[in-house]
């Protein structure tokens, strides 16, 4: 066997196998013992695997310190480039932004016109519910059955024409 002293703790075997000593031992003891033994090799799996991910969280941790680096450096070198380049086109930015005012300025007064406008209608026209209530009132009054004035005056007239002659 290997030197116990040198290897991890986890890895470290019984120097004696628990069932040769299990000989020894009554049978009740044996299946509580085995029992110990199946829980100690499980938690010995699943520290193995801890140590794994560990490492894998070390080597990614690296990877992802020099990716930093990188991306640190690079957006540097751009910094830079863009001061550089703003230098340069101060003169065509401040010509661009002067366009962009004028325009944002006749947008602005488009939309004042499109909302007086909105309002406009708001106030003046009537919604479509109000017109739905006037045609329910037309419609259960139907003013084309009523008499006219000049049918009213023929019925009056000659009825009062009968009574002269």
């Amino acid at each position: 066997m290997k030197d116990a002293s040198n290897m991890p703790p986890h890895t470290r075997q019984m120097q004696n196998d628990p069932r040769q000593d299990a000989k020894k031992i009554s049978g009740p003891a044996q299946g509580v013992f085995s029992k110990i033994t199946d829980d100690i090799k499980a938690l010995n799996s699943s520290i193995l695997i801890i140590s794994q991910k560990i490492n894998f969280l070390v080597r990614n941790e690296k990877i992802l310190s020099r990716n930093l680096i990188v991306i640190n450096k690079k957006v540097k070198e751009a910094q830079e480039g863009r001061q550089q380049g703003i230098s340069d086109s101060s003169s065509g930015s401040a010509r661009e932004l002067s366009e962009i005012n004028l325009r944002l300025s006749e947008f602005s007064e488009k939309i004042a016109r499109l909302e007086s406008e909105i309002e406009n209608i708001r106030q003046n026209y009537a919604k479509s519910e109000q017109v739905s209530e006037i045609k329910y009132v037309m419609d259960s009054i139907n003013p084309l059955e009523f008499a006219t004035i000049k049918d009213l005056q023929e019925a009056t007239g000659s009825s009062s024409k009968k009574g002269k002659k």
